[in-house]
């Protein structure tokens, strides 16, 4: 009986302990790790591009060489069409996206945020409209067509840490629909957050002084007052729809991110081909993050 008992407890023994030690190894690690983030809204693929000698298929090559020489990790992209998606994917190995569609008649604009599969696992996504209801797909205020965050939940596969990253293309045109675009981001990045890190990155056609952008700025950093080392590149970062030379105009495009990352730098990327063309009406912008 003694034995039967004491071969008893030992398999209760072995099995709470291995069920402690599988909790353990489920934990994320308090390692860190580093890896790239950035912004870039490639252009859409535009007719009137073709004619002026700046179509996507003369400057895809180059738009993709910016990404692999910068050594981008994860980023959002918007304005692409399906086609320009399914060529960066093509030319940028070890690389996936999750995109949604936006714009006007057809949706053919997308943002989509690429990752690279070695380092990122998805856990989730999904996507909110910049309108009275963000829930449903809608046209907000004095907008003429939608606009969108589509957001990734993240894994990183080395340390086990998740976080979440929106992807975001304000109205460009109208100011009340970039007004209240702000406001919608936070209450959405604070339901599907919570308290978890979070990158924001995108094109917000809204220079910092604006309501909007005061109003994230209140709930995320901006990665261009974060960095630990001075800034590189130049300051603005919009060159103005479908220029493609000379010198941008004004910082419309960003990351924003909780406390939870360090920034170790910031660059907005003016790399050129062709004399002197940018491969985008936009400059990317990038940070290396310590996460």
């Amino acid at each position: 009986m003694q034995t039967s008992l004491l071969y008893l407890f030992t398999l209760c023994f072995a099995f709470f302990n291995c069920g402690d030690s599988t909790s353990e190894a489920q934990q994320p690690s308090t390692e860190k790790t580093q890896f790239r983030a950035a912004t870039y809204n490639i252009r859409y693929d535009a007719d009137a591009d073709k004619q002026s000698g700046n179509g996507w298929d003369v400057r895809k090559g180059a738009l993709s060489d910016v990404i692999r020489n910068h050594q981008f990790d994860v980023f959002g992209t918007q304005e692409g069409h399906a086609n320009q998606l399914a060529d960066l994917k093509g030319m940028l190995p070890g690389f996936d996206y999750v995109g949604y569609p936006y714009g006007g008649k057809g949706d053919l604009h997308n943002c989509a945020t690429f990752y690279r599969t070695a380092l990122f696992e998805v856990l989730d996504s999904g996507v909110f409209w910049f309108s009275e209801t963000p829930d449903e797909p809608s046209i907000g205020w004095d907008a003429t067509d939608r606009r969108i965050c589509n957001w990734t939940k993240f894994k990183v596969k080395e340390t086990g840490k998740e976080f979440f990253f929106f992807n975001v293309h304000f109205y460009w045109r109208l100011e009340v629909a970039k007004r209240e675009s702000g406001p919608v981001l936070v209450r959405k990045v604070k339901e599907i957050a919570g308290e978890a890190p979070a990158i924001c990155v995108g094109d917000f056609n809204s220079t910092v002084e604006t309501s909007q952008i005061k109003a994230i700025k209140a709930l995320l950093h901006d990665a261009y007052d974060r960095s630990k080392t001075p800034r590189q590149g130049v300051e603005n970062t919009n060159l103005g729809g479908g220029v493609f030379q000379g010198e941008p105009k004004n910082r419309i495009d960003y990351i924003f991110l909780t406390p939870h990352f360090e920034v170790e730098d910031y660059k907005v990327i003016s790399d050129v081909y062709n004399d002197n063309h940018y491969p985008s009406d936009h400059l990317p912008v990038t940070s290396l993050l310590t996460f």
